[in-house]
């Protein structure tokens, strides 16, 4: 089935200039394409060169979970991603279902909002700082492993469709500090283990894979291809297709890949994308987190022209660190940038019997010719 109804896309042909943040909402509710934010994204942000944060010298600035969903609400947008470590009693300990019960009924229901993945903590807890479910402690190991129970807990609780993994410190600061064969096969156990149980209730699993950072050397799955390899083995072990990828844009340009091509690589192997993090980084630097569409329009527009050639109908969630902004700005800005860049990438699939001509020919220039008058104009 075609990504976009005819009428969607009559209605995007119709959209003419630059989408302010009224015309972006109603584009993006137009075409159905669904924008979260990772919670995160919307608190306080601190570094090694300002470990109080921030906004740490703003006494009006709320970092709970309430005040991190009314910045989103704020931004325009209706729908937050969390940790399971939000409705922890403490930094991995026991859950909190007051906790999730006052969210779900108070100020989620009184804003409107969704909460679409969940993500997993074990790496902020210095119990964690040789890895989670690579931890070479099998006590720890079987901690990370709870904690990523827990997740799946919070998803039945709160019907949260997508549980999504990251690594955090499970991987290599120095070479020969780990047997990776060993460690892969502990993360791959925990995920078998972890997808076992979604499937129970319903719930997809998606990993998302980084090259590097917190861990300098490696981390446990580094690249597109090695979290779609993880996924079929899983998938191999559970049966069905369960299991599958978030990509991160800024992943990918660490990588020095791109997101574009990890989408299709994971297409071409026959597994799903769960999620998109969307951002902006520079080629081969660190996790950046920038707002989306601020480094390279072409790259951009690719990457979601891509999605949608691929028809993935998920969600696009948002991980940026904007350390010095006003979050609720960065969080409006961004989904302008996307909202804009996503017409153009429409615009482009409207041009797809003159791109594949294009490509036929293989020329950079052919493929300019069709391309260029929509990303520049």
């Amino acid at each position: 089935m075609a990504r976009f109804t005819p009428d969607q896309l009559a209605y995007a042909a119709g959209r003419t200039g630059y989408l302010d943040r009224q015309g972006s909402l109603e584009f993006l509710q137009q075409m159905q394409i669904r924008m979260s934010v990772g919670h995160w994204s919307a608190g306080d942000f601190c570094d090694r060169f300002a470990p109080p944060g921030y906004h740490s010298d703003d006494p009006t600035f709320q970092n709970d979970f309430e005040g991190q969903c009314r910045r989103v609400k704020a931004a325009g947008i209706d729908a937050i991603e969390i940790h399971q470590s939000v409705f922890e009693k403490t930094l991995n300990g026991d859950l909190d279902p007051e906790a999730i019960e006052r969210a779900s009924s108070g100020f989620l229901a009184e804003l409107g909002m969704s909460v679409p993945a969940c993500n997993i903590n074990t790496w902020t807890h210095p119990k964690f700082r040789l890895g989670g479910p690579c931890n070479p402690d099998p006590a720890l190991r079987r901690a990370a492993l709870e904690e990523i129970l827990k997740g799946v807990e919070i998803c039945r609780l709160m019907k949260i469709p997508v549980l999504s993994v990251w690594p955090g410190s499970d991987g290599a600061d120095y070479h020969f500090q780990i047997d990776y064969k060993q460690s892969i096969e502990w993360f791959a156990e925990a995920l078998i283990a972890v997808n076992k149980k979604c499937l129970e209730y319903g719930i997809r699993l998606a990993i998302e894979p980084k090259p590097y950072e917190p861990r300098e050397l490696y981390m446990i799955v580094p690249t597109a291809a090695s979290a779609i390899l993880v996924a079929q083995k899983v998938n191999q072990a559970c049966g069905g297709n369960n299991c599958g990828l978030t990509i991160d844009y800024g992943h990918q340009k660490m990588e020095a890949t791109t997101a574009s091509t990890s989408c299709d690589l994971a297409e071409f192997a026959g597994v799903p994308v769960h999620k998109f993090d969307i951002n902006d980084a520079r080629q081969g630097r660190n996790d950046q987190d920038l707002m989306f569409g601020t480094l390279s329009i072409p790259e951009s527009v690719e990457y979601l022209y891509t999605t949608f050639i691929r028809n993935y109908a998920g969600w696009y969630s948002q991980d940026q660190f904007t350390y010095r902004e006003d979050p609720a700005r960065a969080m409006e800005r961004s989904m302008i940038n996307f909202a804009n860049l996503c017409l153009k990438a429409i615009r482009i699939m409207a041009k797809q019997p003159e791109l594949d001509k294009a490509r036929r020919a293989g020329t950079g220039p052919d493929v300019l010719d069709v391309v260029s008058p929509i990303l520049v104009g």
